[in-house]
């Protein structure tokens, strides 16, 4: 084929894409990972949906981690394309390290066809449940060229996972980084056309430029408040980082609405008018920093991984892709900082900075070792003459387009579709001098991706699709600097989709869960309350399942559930309550690490993942301490139980991990598991 790349960059990228590919839809990767001399594969599988019956003709090209889809019945599959019918089509490599045989099959709802090498090798209808198996095929040692074909059928969710059994093994997913594709032009056209929508989406450009509909739920996210900010940000700051934005953080969403000689006189007015926006009911004591508060904070920077999104104060070289800490000291009032990351929501819903949950004694050294090395201002206040002046600008000048404030906003915009210049206004390539054209700096790249993108028209702005809203707010908020394996037993990014149930994990996102399931690591989760439903959500869309997890059958089958009860345990069973605490039993001391609290399982464990985690661990994470305790072929050590099968002993501990933190606490358990001092915002 053609198409097909060298067999040892291919290789190569199947080999190292685990390392590199951040999961995500709707997001293509940038830089090359394999290369031979004519060719450049990247990791992930082409995923194109096609409008099947419509007037007009729809499509799109994405990068999918798998050949894993699910759609709700009566939502898009992609942005671009309208609710209804439609088909979808993988085009990718399949890498393995060995020739060998392989057969197929498939949890469908609809029809799916697989061709590998040119030859069908699978074709299938069902009803959402696992498909017949396919005949054996060869896999060829290096690339194999795969295309999938999927219609879903008329009735309930779109759904597909393709699965793969090797010789004298048993049925698992295919792994993400066996996957690769070539970016070739319709698929980077589509890329320039999602970084477009992401663009608009992310500088809130819906926030002046009124569209038609209610729009994604980000398009129109605020931005902080200006009620009250005088208590908690100094005016003089206000004036420079309103005179240049671009200065104080490169990768700032604010603009430069003044540009020239007039930029200073500007900000400054406008600076002495918020400085008289107090909120006496707001108040953050200034409290006495002590060298054991820097030192003690600086410990608290590494536990939480702070550096993932900030440089250290003090850096002797500087990430412009990360945010500097050189001006809060000029940033907040006497107090503001500690009481800030206390909750940093407070004032502005839509902030990508994580909410930890802090204590005020832990906020307080965090904002002592932060501004530990940060510049102070030495400039004179902005005059209080200007206020009036200030006040006028605010209104006239867009602020109050995206700032919350009492006043009437009176600065009138077109609407987005009334836009004609792509190449102008906020779109120039410089600061339109004289005027108050909100200038970005966007780069030629970006440019081009919003003008093909308005090309296009603008109803993609109006379709939610959770997949590719939570690609967008994994990328935001950057999840992938903890959940990449840089931080010990953190999940990494690519499992969590497929792991954890969207309703746990709307919890967990939000802040709200209490119990952290790993008590002795230093490291939190944070909250990030506005965004937690639509990315537990999106997550386990990517991976191919529902967006609510299904009923489980009722009751209990308290017969499995009593045969699961004595499998967890030292005899006659896998001994699992030797790492494992019990509820409010505790495990014995282990000596290399300890497990999760059995007691969350179930409200936090898609049954899925339960089932493929303990048949083989280390498949899923081949750093972890679980051992394996079946066979290749799926057989148990434990003979006599169940008759040694392998399924039916999982489904029997699952039944007994439904009972939750009720559940049964088997003999022989410890104390209470240890917990830290101050369990607050721990998760």
């Amino acid at each position: 084929s053609s198409r097909k790349p060298c067999a040892s960059a291919s290789s190569l990228t199947a080999r190292s894409a685990s390392r590199f590919f951040p999961l995500a839809v709707g997001l293509l990767l940038s830089g090359t990972l394999g290369q031979c001399a004519q060719i450049a594969v990247r990791p992930g599988v082409a995923l194109t949906f096609t409008a099947v019956g419509g007037e007009a003709v729809q499509s799109d090209t994405i990068v999918a981690p798998n050949v894993w889809l699910h759609v709700t019945k009566g939502e898009p599959p992609s942005p671009f394309l309208d609710a209804g019918p439609f088909t979808a089509t993988w085009r990718g490599f399949l890498s393995v390290d060995l020739r060998g045989s392989y057969t197929l099959q498939a949890e469908v709802n609809g029809s799916l066809r697989v061709e590998i090498n040119a030859r069908e090798v699978l074709a299938v209808s069902g009803d959402g449940g696992l498909s017949d198996t396919g005949p054996p095929l060869q896999l060829n040692k290096g690339t194999n060229d795969v295309l999938v074909v999927y219609a879903p059928a008329e009735s309930g969710d779109p759904h597909v996972r393709l699965f793969w059994t090797a010789r004298n093994s048993y049925p698992q997913l295919i792994p993400s980084a066996a996957w690769s594709h070539l970016p070739d032009d319709p698929m980077q056209a589509s890329r320039r056309k999602h970084r477009g929508r992401e663009l608009i989406i992310e500088y809130r450009c819906a926030r002046c430029h009124a569209i038609d509909g209610q729009g994604v739920p980000d398009l129109l996210m605020n931005a902080p408040t200006f009620e009250g900010i005088a208590s908690r940000r100094d005016p003089t700051w206000i004036r420079e980082w309103l005179a240049n934005p671009a200065a104080a953080r490169a990768n700032t969403r604010m603009p430069a609405f003044f540009h020239g000689g007039d930029a200073i006189d500007a900000a400054e007015a406008i600076g002495a008018f918020l400085g008289t926006l107090g909120d006496p009911n707001w108040s953050a004591p200034a409290r006495s920093v002590e060298p054991a508060d820097v030192v003690a904070g600086e410990k608290l920077f590494a536990a939480l991984h702070c550096a993932a999104c900030h440089n250290p104060p003090g850096a002797a070289q500087s990430a412009k892709d990360k945010i500097s800490f050189e001006h809060v000291a000029k940033k907040f009032t006497p107090g503001a900082l500690a009481r800030f990351l206390t909750d940093p929501a407070e004032h502005f819903g839509a902030i990508r900075m994580p909410d930890f949950r802090l204590s005020q004694a832990e906020a307080g050294q965090l904002a002592a070792f932060v501004s530990s090395k940060a510049a102070t201002n030495q400039v004179d206040a902005p005059r209080p003459e200007l206020a009036p002046k200030g006040r006028d600008l605010v209104q006239t000048t867009g602020c109050l387009k995206c700032h919350a404030l009492g006043l009437e906003n009176q600065l009138k915009t077109p609407r987005l579709t009334e836009l004609k210049m792509w190449d102008a206004g906020c779109m120039s390539l410089g600061p339109m001098t004289g005027t108050r054209v909100p200038f970005f700096g966007f780069a030629a790249d970006d440019r081009r991706a919003i003008r093909e993108f308005a090309e296009g028209g603008f109803d993609s702005l109006n379709r939610h699709v959770e997949a590719d809203f939570a690609a967008r707010q994994m990328a935001n908020l950057n999840c992938a600097g903890c959940h990449n394996h840089q931080i010990e037993l953190v999940p990494h990014l690519s499992l969590l989709g497929g792991k954890i149930k969207p309703e746990y994990g709307a919890e967990i996102i939000a802040g709200r869960v209490s119990d952290k399931p790993r008590p002795w690591l230093a490291a939190r989760m944070p909250g990030f309350a506005t965004r937690a439903e639509g990315l537990a959500r999106g997550l386990v869309s990517i991976h191919g399942f529902p967006n609510k997890t299904p009923a489980e059958p009722e009751p209990i089958d308290e017969e499995l559930a009593r045969v699961g009860f004595k499998l967890v345990q030292p005899t006659g069973g896998f001994s699992c309550i030797s790492c494992h605490a019990v509820g409010q039993a505790g495990a014995p001391p282990v000596i290399e690490s300890a497990g999760i609290n059995f007691a969350w399982t179930f409200e936090r464990i898609q049954h899925d993942y339960f089932v493929r985690w303990l048949r083989n661990p280390l498949a899923i994470e081949p750093a972890t301490k679980m051992p394996v305790f079946f066979d290749e072929s799926g057989r148990s050590p434990l003979v006599d139980v169940l008759h040694g099968s392998t399924g039916e002993q999982i489904e029997a501990m699952w039944q007994y991990f439904r009972n939750g933190r009720s559940m049964k606490v088997p003999p022989g358990m410890g104390a209470a598991p240890a917990k830290p001092a101050d369990n607050k915002g721990f998760k």
